[in-house]
């Protein structure tokens, strides 16, 4: 009897430990199959995800042949606006409200089609991610010009508005420049300084926003070279600011203050900085701050001008920046310099958007970053005199 209630509970312990094995197994197999799908449906995501983004810059890039063509062949000719592809993409581009501006302006696809699909091969994998973007905008005048100054480099600004302007509006040192000022992951704040005199530039803090040089270059509906060198009646055609971040500073400034012209000491312009700027504040996206009245050029007694803006940032390579125009305090927005494209792609029902600046300016001039750009050295002799007799050649030592 005792041998027969031993064999009894033996056969319960291994039916418990067969149970609990399967369900220890079964509990394993299930969070590892969970585990699984769900890497398989983030995997999917992130595809669909990069390939949706993948057909919106597909719409950027095709904005860009429409701005390309419309600034090869309309831009500038009278005559060729009146052409058929002219007035087509011209139409397109100046309704920013309709997102077949590529089908309209006869880019791709037909101006019936409410997307473009984008395709490469006619694969099946390429048809199970049906790609296409479904809406790309394009907004010629804009109420600003934003950039970065590359490290030792310039930026030459068409100042071109779609009506008169005499101020011109300078913002420069973003919240994404103060972040890469500094490795650390808390929250910064710009240095600044009320020494009006220049460090070395090793002693120029990282958090500092660069001194920034202002350059104007205009003309009226003629010029001369000599003109440039004019100031007569207030009106001129060049002027060179060098806007130094302070603790204490103007915003409000004007070109006619570039102290070069004279023997007058104290050639920077001081601009106060915000050293707790905040990009929440829609007027306080960037820590510093000018507005520049603008003279009138030379030989104009109105405002009609062709102007450039040259930016040069220095002491720090990290510069974001930001302009805009004005007519005393009346926004003034830019005419077809820096438009916005706007674009929406689509892979099977999963979407992103992208927005980019695309520079149409239709200078083939290549401005000159330096005077003079060499490898080796350079050797140079003076000679001050009144007499061509008394020039001497100079000879520079081996």
């Amino acid at each position: 009897m005792k041998r027969s209630i031993r064999h009894q509970s033996r056969g319960a312990v291994s039916i418990f430990v067969v149970i609990f094995s399967t369900l220890l197994i079964t509990t394993i197999v299930l969070g590892f199959v969970k585990f699984m799908l769900q890497e398989q449906r983030q995997a999917t995501a992130a595809d669909l995800s990069q390939s949706a983004l993948n057909s919106a810059q597909a719409g950027v890039e095709d904005a860009k042949r429409a701005l390309v063509r419309y600034r090869n062949h309309c831009l500038n000719s009278t005559a060729a606006m009146t052409t058929d592809e002219c007035v087509k993409l011209d139409l397109a581009l100046r309704n920013s409200s309709n997102c077949n501006t590529i089908q309209t302006a006869g880019i791709a696809g037909s101006p019936d089609d409410k997307e473009v699909v984008v395709r490469q091969t006619s694969s099946d994998a390429d048809e199970l991610l049906q790609q296409a973007y479904t809406c790309v905008k394009i907004q010629m005048n804009t109420t600003d010009y934003i950039g970065q100054l590359p490290a030792g480099g310039s930026r030459m600004i068409p100042l071109k508005g779609t009506g008169d302007f005499n101020r011109v509006e300078i913002e420069w040192y973003s919240q994404a420049d103060l972040k890469e000022s500094s490795d650390s992951t808390e929250e910064q704040t710009v240095e600044l300084s009320t020494d009006s005199s220049l460090p070395k530039l090793a002693d120029w803090s990282r958090s500092r926003p660069a001194l920034l040089r202002a350059q104007l270059i205009q003309f009226g509906t003629r010029f001369d070279l000599s003109d440039f060198d004019k100031t007569d009646d207030g009106t001129s055609n060049t002027h060179t600011l060098f806007l130094n971040p302070s603790e204490a500073g103007r915003e409000q400034l004007s070109f006619a203050d570039d102290a070069r012209l004279s023997a007058i000491t104290g050639s920077l312009q001081q601009v106060a900085c915000d050293r707790n700027f905040s990009t929440v504040s829609a007027d306080r996206m960037y820590a510093c701050k000018a507005t520049i009245s603008l003279p009138n050029a030379v030989g104009q007694d109105d405002l009609k001008r062709t102007a450039y803006l040259r930016l040069n940032g220095l002491y720090n390579d990290r510069t974001s920046f930001r302009v805009q125009l004005a007519r005393d305090d009346q926004r003034v927005t830019f005419n077809s310099v820096q438009p916005i494209v706007d674009s929406t792609g689509r892979a099977n029902d999963l979407f992103r958007r992208v927005q980019s600046r695309v520079e149409i300016d239709n200078s083939t001039f290549p401005f000159p970053q330096s005077t003079l750009d060499l490898s080796g050295s350079l050797c140079k002799t003076f000679l001050v005199t009144d007499k061509v007799s008394d020039y001497v050649e100079g000879r520079c030592s081996e």
